[in-house]
């Protein structure tokens, strides 16, 4: 991989005869990743919170006995409750997998990124 980001740097440098394109290549990476990490801390912050709702959430036979007038309706609406439950512990998984994902993504664009800043060193200290 450190060899495909130095390519890139190379080919970048040799197309625009400078380092502006290369850096706004770097600037480019740089907002990616600033981009990821607010994106990320969106995710972060919306799976807390249904966290803490379904941390909070009674267990639905417990309720069964506030159902005032609904009380026929008892066994509907509990599973109703359940069904709401089982989606949101799903929904807490996918979010945890996309915030795996998404830093993962953001580990990666910072490696290469400062491979790039390596690779740049280097090819100034040889000029």
């Amino acid at each position: 991989m450190a060899s495909s980001s130095s390519n890139n740097i190379n080919e970048i440098k040799e197309v625009s005869g400078s380092y502006n394109l290369a850096t706004e290549f770097k600037i480019h990476v740089n907002n990616q990743i600033t981009q990821k990490k607010g994106c990320l801390k969106r995710y972060v912050e919306e799976r807390n919170e249904l966290q803490k709702k379904v941390e909070a959430s009674q267990d639905p036979i417990n309720v069964s006995h506030r159902l005032g007038p609904f009380k026929n309706k008892r066994g509907a609406i509990i599973g109703c409750l359940l069904e709401t439950q089982k989606r949101e512990r799903n929904r807490i998984i996918l979010l945890t997998a996309l915030i795996n994902d998404i830093s993962d993504g953001i580990r990666e664009k910072e490696r290469q990124a400062k491979l790039m800043e390596v690779h740049e060193q280097v090819s100034s200290d040889e000029d």
